[in-house]
């Protein structure tokens, strides 16, 4: 498996970047529900997510110089990250 994301292939940066963001969302989801506080009332701090395919975009960018999945990475957090908005806006969660 570590062999894997030593490539510079379009599906590593898809994968480590959407990964990371689901399994960061889920454990803050289930924090969320273990503490017992109400996960549509905290809505916005799952923006946390976003943090660890930041932290991903610059190591394979300055560490491994993998162009491919350093470009798919900045797409997948800007798409992502517009969506994310986009809901937060719509559920009122965020204030124009």
């Amino acid at each position: 498996m570590k062999q894997f994301f030593q490539q510079d292939r379009l599906l590593v940066g898809l994968l480590a970047g959407l990964g990371s963001e689901v399994l960061t969302a889920l454990l803050l989801w289930v924090v969320l529900l273990v503490v017992g506080l109400p996960v549509d009332e905290h809505v916005r701090w799952f923006g946390l997510a976003f943090v660890p395919p930041v932290l991903l975009l610059r190591y394979y960018a300055h560490l491994k110089k993998c162009p491919l999945v350093t470009k798919t990475l900045i797409i997948t957090v800007f798409v992502s990250f517009v969506v994310f908005m986009f809901y937060l806006l719509k559920t009122k969660a965020l204030v124009w």
